[in-house]
């Protein structure tokens, strides 16, 4: 390990480098790593044609910080490799004209493909994304004209279908450490999140690359236990000391806050409860669904807040959440609060929270949804003018045994309750029940073949996926089955037989009745 200036990195970065970072947003992002490179090029116009590889999308959120949109904004990437891109949108719009090449592939596979990436082994080789756009008979995960390279494809192994993905080695790992003690072990002390840093480096030294990590301090070797080191010095590079607190922000919200690296626990609940609105109302239904000891796969979007709510109801320790950053357990924050996790059960490198959701893991995922249709197939990454990428929705939504999709039934909709009951004061203007998806992230057709129980809820009816198709099986009460369900629909569902209505008490701004739901439930099985 060489301990070095920023300047230096101007000698290490080449063009056409591929480079991997291992953050969420700004949480272990090398900010001043990225801004020195940066910056580089602005002076040398070199270090540029750049593939640039993420498992979660990284942003500074700040008008002068240095993230994704830095780099691509000032012509330094050829080509995007990711999963998901929500915080960068000067990228996103590169994409969209077509001025990088980009692919979305699932965001488990993105973390755990580090650890093969090596001449001992063929690439990553997975069902995962089958049947999906990831697919190569469908897009490959290639989102834009200008990306033509195939790099997942279908074979066959056992007579069974798979995908081989095929990702470039990794030239450069640009990471982010609390410490890096005397011999190059890099601890994590201070980070909210552990991340797949130790899989990028890896993957790097395998390749002949350079691995560099951005740390608060040196310190002595021994300052620590061997056990927290989490990647050895033999695998580092360079290291470079920041000593600027706003290159080195544990998350968008806070520098640092003990609370959110799991070095103490707090009394409460930082953040409000959730206000009573329609929201609330599809939170509390979709929560009827779990039972006692669920481990929940808890996914972004309406479902972030489904923490808050849980302890609000008194129902918190009945369930384990998961995020699939690597936090277990404890308050997940949101809104304002978003990726703040408190409370802490384990907290885990990002690739092996993979590997626990790849080996059963969960039991129930609440997911999101853009688009729903016919058959109950779910887009969630491309719709309107939005190009978010998948995230971890594929490889989660093709592992877990339930799935609860949560959201509205129309966009732009305006409802309130009253006296018990739904009202729909304005209609919306677009239907999220469509004939067909726009881009196919779950495959209902597969789903079935894989025995999976599946949920569809908004704040106005309940679904279920069944092998005919979308069943619509609740109603809530107030409305007009016609006007106010079906003729938001793009498509006839079936209508179950017994079509019941949703429970009337959740309806109201105080409900209290999400523990005996949760233990009723455990109770039939």
């Amino acid at each position: 390990m060489k301990i070095i200036s920023f300047n230096d990195l101007k000698d290490i970065v080449k063009s056409g480098d591929v480079i991997s970072i291992a953050a969420l947003s700004v949480a272990n992002l090398p900010v001043n790593v990225l801004k020195h490179i940066a910056l580089a090029h602005e002076k040398t116009g070199q270090i540029d044609d750049l593939t640039i590889m993420l498992a979660n999308d990284i942003s500074d959120y700040r008008g002068d910080g240095y993230d994704l949109d830095s780099f691509v904004s000032r012509g330094m990437v050829k080509r995007l490799i990711a999963s998901i891109i929500i915080g960068s949108p000067k990228t996103i719009e590169a994409i969209k004209s077509n001025e990088i090449e980009a692919y979305m592939l699932p965001q488990g596979l993105m973390a755990t493909h580090y650890r093969r990436d090596s001449k001992l082994f063929p690439g990553t080789i997975s069902k995962i994304g089958l049947n999906t756009n990831i697919d190569p008979r469908h897009s490959g995960g290639k989102v834009n004209e200008v990306t033509k390279k195939d790099i997942v494809s279908l074979l066959e192994v056992n007579h069974e279908e798979y995908l081989h993905y095929d990702f470039p080695k990794t030239d450069i790992a640009l990471l982010r450490g609390t410490y890096a003690d005397s011999e190059g072990n890099i601890f994590m002390n201070h980070e909210a999140h552990l991340g797949e840093g130790y899989g990028v480096a890896a993957a790097a030294h395998s390749n002949g690359g350079k691995v560099i990590v951005q740390v608060k301090e040196i310190v002595e070797s021994g300052s620590f236990k061997p056990t927290e080191v989490f990647i050895p010095g033999e695998l580092v590079d360079y290291v470079v000391v920041n000593d600027n607190p706003k290159y080195h922000r544990q998350l968008p919200q806070a520098y640092y806050d003990p609370a959110l690296s799991g070095e103490y626990r707090i009394n409460k609940m930082l953040e409000p409860f959730i206000e009573f609105n329609t929201r609330k109302v599809i939170l509390r239904r979709a929560a009827q669904f779990l039972q006692k000891d669920d481990v929940v796969s808890i996914g972004f979007g309406i479902n972030n807040e489904l923490s808050n709510m849980l302890v609000e109801e008194g129902a918190h320790d009945l369930v384990q959440l998961n995020v699939d950053t690597g936090n277990f357990g404890g308050m997940v924050g949101s809104r304002e609060y978003f990726g703040m996790n408190y409370n802490l059960d384990a907290r885990m490198r990002h690739e092996m929270t993979w590997d626990f959701i790849y080996s059963g893991g969960l039991d129930v995922a609440y997911l999101s949804f853009a688009e729903i249709d016919q058959h109950g197939n779910v887009n969630v990454s491309m719709y309107g003018d939005r190009m978010n990428g998948c995230g971890g929705f594929v490889d989660i939504s093709q592992t877990v045994k339930r799935i609860v999709f949560s959201g509205t039934m129309v966009v732009g909709s305006q409802s309130t309750c009253s006296n018990n009951e739904l009202v729909i004061e304005q209609e919306g203007h677009t239907k999220k029940f469509v004939e067909q998806v726009k881009n196919l992230d779950f495959n209902a057709a597969y789903s079935r073949k894989l025995g999976q129980e599946v949920y569809y809820v908004t704040e106005r009816a309940v679904f279920q996926l069944t092998d005919d198709g979308l069943k619509l099986i609740e109603i809530a009460p107030g409305l007009d089955l016609e006007k106010d369900v079906l003729a938001n629909l793009a498509f006839q569902p079936i209508i179950a037989d017994d079509l019941k209505m949703i429970n009337r008490d959740i309806y109201q701004e105080n409900w209290g009745g999400l523990q005996r739901s949760i233990q009723d439930n455990s109770s039939n099985y």
